[in-house]
């Protein structure tokens, strides 16, 4: 069953948009920010959202596709922040008069939470990157069954050749069972946001580790 890295198309959210619920749904810290959420409204939102996310003119989506069964198994988002790397990669099957939809509140969020967890995310954030050229992962997911087959990996190759063609450093918000890829990856941690986690799924403390790679090499070197 290889894996093969493609570039994502409009088209394609009808298979992210699950892909992208059934990888954190059973996460502790998105069942306390979507407390009691079921799979389908989570699905409908997601769905809901995806014109507007993928015609993101900042953002640029990947996915790895299962070449025997050729079934989407992971996807990631990112975005060129200071940099016009990024115009190089083009969106692809949107069609022609779309007009996405305004953003909104996914449905279900405990908005309080999330609040208080992207402004400490976000203070982190501005405080190493502000100005510098760089690629940011906003968000990467695959498939429980498909864990542990390098899926990562491919997108993290690409993301990172990139960067270090064109001198850029990437940036992330790992989770405690993605930390260990990124670190295989030359991300460095810079720091951490620690969260509670819901007392109706067991409480204790969930880290979100913000993590920075330099490019190995600078533009032109």
């Amino acid at each position: 069953m290889p894996l093969e890295l493609r570039d994502v198309d409009f088209s394609d959210g009808a298979t992210i948009s699950p892909v992208y619920i059934s990888a954190f749904y059973d996460d502790p810290f998105n069942k306390t920010q979507f407390p009691g959420v079921s799979f389908e409204k989570l699905l409908a939102g997601a769905t809901y959202r995806w014109p507007r996310n993928y015609c993101d003119p900042s953002a640029h989506y990947k996915k790895v596709v299962d070449t025997d069964t050729g079934e989407t198994v992971s996807y990631s988002k990112w975005e060129f922040v200071n940099s016009t790397a990024g115009d190089q990669l083009r969106r692809t099957g949107v069609p022609d008069g779309l007009v996405a939809e305004r953003p909104c509140t996914p449905e279900g969020l405990d908005d309080a939470y999330a609040t208080e967890f992207s402004a400490k995310v976000r203070t982190i954030y501005h405080r190493h990157m502000d100005g510098r050229p760089h690629m940011r992962l906003k968000m990467m997911g695959t498939l429980a069954s498909h864990r542990r087959r390098g899926a990562a990996g491919l997108q993290l190759r690409w993301a990172t050749d990139l960067a270090d063609r064109e001198g850029l450093a990437c940036w992330t918000e790992a989770s405690p069972a993605g930390l260990p890829v990124y670190e295989a990856f030359g991300f460095e941690t810079k720091d951490a946001v620690v969260s509670k986690l819901a007392e109706s799924i067991g409480g204790g403390l969930y880290t979100s580790t913000c993590v920075l790679r330099e490019p190995r090499r600078n533009l032109g070197s």
